[in-house]
């Protein structure tokens, strides 16, 4: 089977005052479609490095990432922003992650406005559909991070 995601020997190092900090040595790792993949490591151990390394947004200093096919490792903005579409990353920390100020069917529904996939009334139903699939409520759509309407 055809892997969705494939990282091969991936580095990053960071300058710093002290010189440069070797953060990621050689990283390896492949995602089949429809499978989930959890990072589970100490405080500083690299998983948000790799994670932005994988959505492309901290260059890697080596190595190669392959996302459905394309090697994404040395691709500008331009060419990625199609892409993206296609991937995100679901940080640890809702309360850091999420804008309290938007209400969670504005949240999920934020890739379908940013990439203007759809009317304002079609991408509504798409979320619809989406809290339903997941065992949500409609009237939560109004809901904030917080819990509260």
């Amino acid at each position: 089977m055809a892997q969705l995601l494939s990282v091969r020997g991936l580095h990053v190092d960071f300058v710093t005052d002290l010189g440069v900090a070797h953060v990621l040595d050689g990283i390896s790792l492949d995602v089949a479609p429809g499978e989930v993949v959890g990072l589970v490591g100490e405080s500083g151990c690299g998983k948000t490095t790799l994670g932005r390394l994988v959505l492309r947004l901290t260059p890697p200093s080596a190595g190669r990432i392959v996302f459905d096919g394309i090697d994404i490792t040395g691709m500008g903005e331009a060419k990625l922003r199609p892409l993206r579409r296609n991937f995100q990353a679901v940080l640890q920390d809702p309360f850091s992650s999420l804008d309290p100020r938007m209400t969670a069917g504005n949240i999920v529904g934020e890739p379908l406005r940013v990439h203007e996939i759809g009317s304002a009334k079609e991408r509504r139903a798409r979320v619809a559909d989406i809290f339903k699939r997941v065992g949500l409520r409609a009237e939560q759509y109004r809901l904030f991070p917080s819990g509260g309407a």
